[in-house]
């Protein structure tokens, strides 16, 4: 046989030996691959990218309950350990939803402080399942001072209006005597002024916890603010007795301006105000002091009243919270004016602060944030400034176009530009 022939016939050979070899290699991992998938199949990639975007632990088990994806959100805040994932109960959960494709769904105990986690479990296709868990501690505890303001809100007008109505049967049966009508007519007044005052100072409240948005901005003058304020209880003063006293250094506080809600402002100003003159005893003095520091506006209110036992300091901000219940009712205090007082404050971007020594008074600071802009001696510095600047950039452009231009040689060392 030709020797061309038999190398021909090999070269051929060999190809085909390679050719079919690649083919079965090819074919082999593309088989091991299919055989991968039917075990272990890979997430699909809209689900992940779902996962990563939302604001909610997310993690991901396979058919095996191994976790085989979290997202950003569990890897900050673990809602969920790794102990309460290895759980043998929860685990028997996670297989029955595997197995049925029925969600499973574990919502708080209001009950069980501890519990605060919602769980949901969900099929995802047929061998994935997904874990998500929200802390609803947050969502409780809201939802636990709603039902206690309402319940609370549903005793404090029950009284007005029980004895409203009474007194109403009272004169009703009292109609041929003048003198026990004027009576129940005092009392009838007194406790319709009470619901009243009680109405309004749901509302302020309410309107103290809204959120403060920016058309209900204004420009308001705090020294203008406190002084129209300490002028309207001057009467209520004098009434019990009490001499106001107000100081400030108009110099230095003249420019003190925020923006806020005047209304809600003057509610928190006027709180104080009426709650030092009511504790003051005959005689005693109510001090009203502004002053400005730095950025922000202090007002500070004192009394010389009995003053407030240190165990009821920290709560006296709550709302309907009372020392003494049974004075302040009399009183005619509805327990809501300090809690309008620091809500306001605080949606303003300041707070409230209380000092209080038994036997010797009680002193309430509201600090008001300034801002900046708001400062005309700054800002009249800001504009001179600005003015200089601009005076010198303009010599500095007429004397650089009477200068010729110095010819320069260029940089070898640079390249060509």
């Amino acid at each position: 046989m030709d020797p061309t022939l038999l190398v021909l016939a090999a070269t051929a050979l060999g190809i085909l030996i390679g050719v079919g070899t690649t083919l079965a290699i090819v074919g082999a991992r593309a088989a091991g691959v299919r055989r991968a998938k039917e075990m272990r199949p890979e997430l699909p990639e809209v689900a992940t990218a779902i996962l990563d975007e939302v604001d909610t632990f997310a993690v991901v088990l396979d058919s095996a309950l191994a976790p085989v994806y979290v997202n950003p959100v569990a890897r900050q805040e673990r809602h969920l350990s790794d102990d309460e994932l290895m759980d043998t109960e929860f685990l028997a959960r996670v297989r029955r939803v595997m197995s049925s494709g029925i969600p499973d769904t574990h919502d708080p105990d209001p009950s069980d402080p501890s519990d605060t986690v919602r769980i949901h479990i969900v099929r995802l296709q047929q061998r994935f399942v997904v874990i998500l868990a929200e802390d609803m501690g947050e969502e409780q505890r809201v939802n636990a001072m709603r039902r206690d303001f309402i319940a609370n809100v549903s005793h404090e007008l029950k009284t007005p209006i029980a004895a409203i109505g009474l007194l109403s049967e009272a004169v009703q049966e009292a109609a041929d005597e003048p003198v026990l009508v004027r009576d129940f007519a005092k009392s009838l007044v007194k406790e319709s002024r009470r619901l009243g005052e009680l109405s309004r100072d749901i509302i302020q409240l309410s309107e103290a916890q809204s959120t403060l948005r920016p058309e209900d901005r204004e420009s308001v003058s705090l020294i203008d603010l406190v002084r129209a304020e300490v002028e309207t209880h001057r009467a209520f003063a004098e009434q019990h007795r009490v001499d106001l006293v107000i100081t400030a250094d108009n110099s230095k506080d003249r420019d003190a301006v925020i923006l806020g809600r005047p209304a809600s402002l003057s509610s928190a100003v006027a709180n104080l105000l009426s709650n030092a003159i009511r504790h003051s005893p005959e005689g005693g003095r109510v001090g009203v002091g502004m002053a400005r520091e730095k950025n922000r506006f202090v007002v500070t209110v004192t009394d010389q009243g009995e003053g407030i036992p240190s165990e009821h300091l920290p709560r006296i901000f709550e709302r309907f919270y009372r020392v003494d219940g049974a004075r302040t009712r009399v009183d005619g205090g509805t327990g809501l004016g300090l809690s309008i007082a620091r809500h306001t404050m605080r949606a303003h971007g300041g707070d409230v602060d209380v000092w209080s020594q038994q036997g010797v008074g009680s002193s309430f600071t509201l600090t008001f944030p300034l801002q900046l802009e708001n400062d005309p001696t700054k800002s009249a510095k800001r504009v001179k400034k600005a003015k200089r600047a601009f005076k010198t950039a303009v010599r500095a452009n007429e004397a650089a176009r009477t200068i010729p231009p110095v010819p320069t040689e260029p940089d070898h060392e640079k390249g060509p530009q």
